[in-house]
């Protein structure tokens, strides 16, 4: 096993979950459950290939601008969720099942439609950005993903806002009895929710090694068990996102190894991580503090 492609392959994987997992914390924190993690990282991956397709010839740092416009119409397609479950107070669950659903069929459609590629897959033509000479353990995205996780901390840990912002998925009413608007919060919430889970999904396409197909492989739901898993935390996520990195990228590896045995039970080897991680996820729900409010329509006379 090369050890250089292992960590470099831990250190993409974690920005994918870390940043992933702190997308649906953000929106949970504010009181709406976010499971269509996966959607919005299938909407962001696809916007990504597709702007790379147009664009990567000119520079590969023009991916910068690929991510800004991926997250802006992630920001954007996260409305259709918080119009349903804020405006129309309808099941949070059926709805993000629904953006899941509605991002992975335009996705499949773009990616195989053949206006992007060659009919079955869309490339964008970007390469990974490393800073450490070539390994690609120490990467731009990795530099972004700490800052991005590091300033959430900050943010909930020690400032007002991140204070109300807590409040508005422990407490809405009591919120809401000082002035301050818990429906503003949980918009905010969610689309910034979307923008940073469109994010990952191009630090996904990067992972790949620049290959979309139309899916990012489920991992937005493996997101989701990092967020459980780290008991909505930042520290904690943080933790828990890195060994799950681990934790794949090893998998991975041993997926692809020359045993005769790996090559009989390959797909048994692929499946494994998920179920491992679902085992992982119900134990530690056990002790999970989900927010107070968290999926509950606010009802202002409540109060």
């Amino acid at each position: 096993m090369d050890v250089t492609n292992l960590f470099s392959d831990i250190s993409m994987l974690f920005v994918v979950f870390a940043i992933a997992a702190i997308a649906g914390m953000i929106s949970e924190r504010a009181g709406v459950i976010n499971i269509s993690i996966e959607g919005y990282m299938i909407i962001g991956a696809l916007v990504f290939s597709i702007t790379g397709h147009y664009l990567s010839g000119k520079s590969n740092w023009m991916q910068l601008l690929a991510m800004v416009f991926a997250v802006a119409v992630c920001g954007v397609f996260s409305l259709l969720q918080s119009l349903s479950s804020i405006k129309l107070k309808s099941n949070q669950i059926i709805s993000g099942t629904a953006i899941n659903i509605l991002a992975q069929g335009i996705a499949m459609f773009l990616a195989t439609c053949g206006l992007f590629g060659n009919g079955t897959q869309i490339m964008s033509g970007f390469t990974k950005i490393n800073l450490d000479g070539g390994s690609g353990i120490f990467t731009l995205y990795l530099i972004i993903g700490v800052i991005l996780i590091a300033l959430v901390g900050v943010y909930f840990t020690f400032t007002r806002v991140g204070k109300w912002h807590i409040a508005a998925g422990e407490n809405p009413n009591a919120l809401d009895a000082v002035g301050i608007s818990v429906v503003k919060f949980r918009w905010s919430a969610a689309t910034v929710s979307g923008a940073l889970a469109g994010l990952a999904g191009c630090f996904f396409i990067l992972f790949q090694r620049d290959n979309f197909v139309g899916t990012t492989n489920g991992y937005g739901y493996l997101a989701l068990a990092v967020m459980i898993i780290g008991q909505w935390r930042t520290s904690y996520i943080t933790i828990a996102g890195l060994a799950f990195a681990t934790f794949f990228a090893c998998a991975q590896r041993f997926a692809f190894s020359d045993q005769e045995w790996v090559k009989t039970n390959k797909d048994l080897v692929n499946t494994l991580p998920f179920v491992v991680s679902l085992i992982i996820m119900v134990g530690a729900s056990k002790w999970s503090k989900v927010p107070k409010a968290d999926g509950i329509p606010f009802d202002k006379s409540k109060r």
